[in-house]
């Protein structure tokens, strides 16, 4: 009878608290929806709900405006940790400053550094007379590289009157707003500046908007403060598009002004840099134009990029030689070390930095490995984490907040909550937080804790079989690479269902809605709009229609198309035209941007690695690289399109226990 009646109480717990939940989503979505007569009935039945701070926060914020400044001051410090908590204060201090409300503003709102805010603070001084030590704080308030908000004109007329916009101050301001890409702002300053100097502004905003290509000009301008300034900046933002002409318009005008040595050190680097990303035959000659104090670790990994297109592997292993320690000991730079020893013919040196290499599961570890012919190195760990902790863990106030809201359907403030609360874990606590996610079937949460935490070994959790029928289905059907979609897809969003990138991509393989319409219509597949894209089935069904025109359009090749999924198909055909291809790892190795550089790798990695977990062959990396030459006549190596792994066998680990 104890166990039935206490089994009860338990149905009876849940029961209600499926209730409160489903009560207070609808709260939520009536406030959301500015239905206030649902949000206040609603809102008193669920005092004793975990999440019901979060609709006093609602109820505070639609009333920051009249709420006395004692009440809104006291929920804000019950609440502290909250993840609602910064964008309340912010906007409710905002509004203090709008109303006038000076006394509760400078009470509670002199530790902001939210411009408008200061900008309130500054004004609420002047309404009181205090106005000692202002003006410094007025002067670094309007001495920014962007127009300030509407609040900061008082603190900025009264700084006026006083006579602190010099026309120093006003050069500073421009210099700023120059570097900010602000060129109406710097119009408008102008007027600040003594009128004989007035002109130096209309010449820098010309010359901006013809993108310095007429900045040979310069050498008619007398040899003073600002045109050194306006002819530094041109040189380099020249560079940043045409290194060749900014190098001649420098040996044209760079005798013609006396720069400090830190900004001629500053544009002769500048020019080195682009020389070498846009591969300048005469970047090497660049580079040693560069003062060694000027030549950081950007511009080093830049001029060994360089050499690694031209093929002087002298000259590479000398510019690697030069790199920051940490740099020089980054898994790409070992592996480009040991390919130049190789290439000079240095085979044992180069058989003994590849085999130190092959021990990784990356990238470069599985390029190294392809160059000898050796065992990729996929070694798990089990994941290592207790019931007992994980239990502890979820009862923490921000995680049990965090997991409630998920269960609620707020995503966004879930995340939020998660991200506070994993803030200060150390690597035991990353760890559990990773248990915790995987119980939640959150699988983003886990990658990115473990990530943080450093056990990267932790495959199983890292690199989740969710959806993997339906990426087998949809891969069959266009011929596709099933570990390749996978490895795309964890790439793109770390398996996230609700991923939203800053650029509007949406959902698992992270789609653009435009391209998705334009997909659906091609293949008169329904859509109805970009919440389609937040299911697995249709992100997926779209994602793969994709990849398979990609690979049409660059002849089957993974790597090309991996390049078109990230940058867009116009940025790799120009990249084609223009760079090594017929080494792939090369071509990778020297692209532009960054991101694209990283992401091809990455994708390759990831897929090799859900060989692995999917119990297939793991296809060698340099078999999804097509044109990639494998044999090498002076170290006579042959590589397989399979390799076998050691630590365990394809697969192993693929049914591990959440817990030990």
């Amino acid at each position: 009878m104890l166990v039935l009646a206490a089994s009860s109480l338990l149905l009876a717990d849940e029961s209600q608290e499926l209730s409160q939940r489903q009560d207070f989503s609808r709260a939520w979505q009536a406030a959301a929806s500015g239905d206030r007569s649902e949000f206040l009935q609603l809102m008193p039945g669920l005092t004793d709900y975990l999440l019901y701070p979060y609709l006093e926060y609602e109820e505070f914020r639609f009333r920051r405006a009249s709420v006395s400044a004692a009440e809104m001051a006291a929920f804000l410090e019950r609440h502290q940790d909250w993840a609602f908590t910064a964008g309340l204060r912010k906007a409710w201090l905002r509004t203090l400053g709008q109303n006038g409300q000076w006394e509760a503003l400078l009470t509670y709102g002199v530790d902001s550094s939210d411009p408008e805010i200061q900008c309130y603070l500054a004004q609420a001084k002047i309404n009181r007379g205090q106005t000692e030590g202002l003006e410094p704080v007025a002067r670094a308030l309007w001495a920014v590289g962007k127009s300030q908000p509407d609040a900061c004109d008082p603190v900025f007329a009264w700084l006026k009157k006083q006579g602190g916009i010099t026309p120093a101050l006003a050069w500073e301001r421009i210099l700023r707003a120059m570097e900010a890409r602000q060129p109406r702002l710097i119009l408008y300053l102008a007027r600040y500046l003594d009128e004989r100097d007035r002109v130096w502004v209309d010449r820098w905003y010309e010359q901006d908007r013809g993108g310095y290509r007429r900045l040979e000009q310069s050498k008619s301008w007398p040899d003073v403060e600002k045109a050194r300034d306006i002819t530094a900046y041109g040189l380099q933002r020249l560079a940043r598009g045409d290194a060749e002409r900014a190098w001649q318009t420098y040996a044209a005008i760079g005798n013609r002004f006396n720069w400090p040595q830190e900004v001629r050190g500053g544009i002769l680097r500048e020019i080195a840099l682009w020389s070498a990303v846009e591969g300048a035959d005469e970047t090497s000659q660049r580079m040693q134009n560069v003062p060694e104090e000027y030549r950081d670790g950007k511009l080093l990994e830049w001029w060994a990029r360089f050499e690694l297109s031209r093929g002087n592997w002298d000259q590479l292993i000398l510019v690697i030689g030069n790199l920051p320690e940490e740099q020089k000991n980054d898994s790409s730079w070992r592996y480009w070390h040991a390919r130049a020893r190789l290439e000079t013919g240095e085979l044992d040196h180069a058989r003994e930095l590849l085999g130190e290499l092959a021990l990784e599961a990356s990238y470069f570890g599985f390029l190294a490995a392809d160059r000898l012919e050796l065992p990729y190195a996929i070694c798990p760990e089990e994941p290592d984490v207790t019931e007992l902790e994980v239990t502890a863990l979820r009862q923490q106030p921000g995680f049990s907040r965090s997991v409630e809201l998920r269960k609620a359907g707020i995503p966004s403030w879930s995340r939020s909550e998660w991200q506070i609360a994993v803030r200060n874990l150390d690597q035991a606590g990353l760890r559990v937080a990773a248990a915790l996610a995987v119980e939640e079937n959150w699988p983003d949460m886990a990658i990115f804790a473990l990530g943080n935490s450093g056990d990267l070994r932790w495959y199983v959790w890292r690199f989740p079989l969710d959806h993997l029928t339906l990426v087998e289905s949809r891969a069959s059907d266009r011929n596709l690479d099933p570990a390749w979609v996978l490895g795309l897809m964890r790439s793109e969003s770390a398996m996230a269902l609700d991923a939203r990138s800053p650029a509007g991509a949406l959902g698992l393989m992270q789609l653009m809605p435009g391209t998705a319409e334009q997909l659906a219509k091609r293949y008169s597949i329904g859509y109805t709009g970009s919440q389609q894209l937040l299911q697995a089935g249709e992100n997926i069904e779209l994602g793969t229609l994709y990849l398979r025109e990609l690979l049409d359009r660059f002849s089957e090749n993974p790597v090309l198309a991996t390049g078109a999924y990230n940058a867009g198909p116009n940025a790799v055909k120009r990249w084609m035209t223009n760079r090594r291809t017929e080494d792939p790892e090369i071509w990778i190795e020297t692209l532009p941007y960054f991101e694209t550089r990283d992401y091809i790798p990455r994708v390759l990695a990831f897929s090799t690695i859900y060989d692995w977990r999917m119990a297939r062959p793991v296809s060698r990396i340099s078999s999804r690289m097509p044109g990639f030459t494998s044999a090498d006549s002076s170290a006579n190596m042959q590589v397989k399109a399979t390799a076998s792994v050691v630590c365990a066998a394809p697969g192993e680990g693929a049914t591990a226990a959440v817990y030990n």
